[in-house]
């Protein structure tokens, strides 16, 4: 479980260089027009792949958040493995991610406990 799924940032990059692809062949946009990249998702009316996958992944924190403590989903989140990490550059783990995207988005564990304010702070707005 590498990551454990979580979007490496050149994972990030193909979703993005995909997506955008299949916008602009649905608009019938080509590369040639020169179009900004921001004008394209301007006039579709969507937000880039990143910040949904960073919503998404803060949507489920939270819903884990706010089940109680003896839920299996919310004990492993906080799980410490025994032993020594290994030689290096520490891998990134889930919680690691969640609390770099909770700091981008300017929230915190307690927010989570508001369904309705939490979902609305964590939203990017178009689709």
């Amino acid at each position: 479980m590498r990551n454990c799924g979580v979007a490496e940032k050149y994972v990030r990059l193909e979703l993005e260089v995909a997506d955008l692809k299949m916008l602009r062949f649905s608009l019938g946009v080509t590369r040639m027009d020169r179009i900004r990249n921001e004008d394209i998702r301007g006039t579709a009316h969507v937000r880039c792949v990143g910040d949904k996958v960073r919503e998404d992944i803060l949507r489920w924190f939270g819903h884990v958040q706010r089940r109680n403590c003896e839920y299996i989903g919310r004990r492993m989140l906080r799980l410490e493995l025994p032993g020594r990490r290994s030689r290096g550059r520490p891998k990134r783990r889930f919680m690691d991610v969640v609390r770099e995207d909770m700091k981008l988005v300017g929230v915190s564990e307690e927010d989570a406990e508001d369904r309705v304010r939490w979902r609305h702070m964590i939203h990017c707005g178009d689709s």
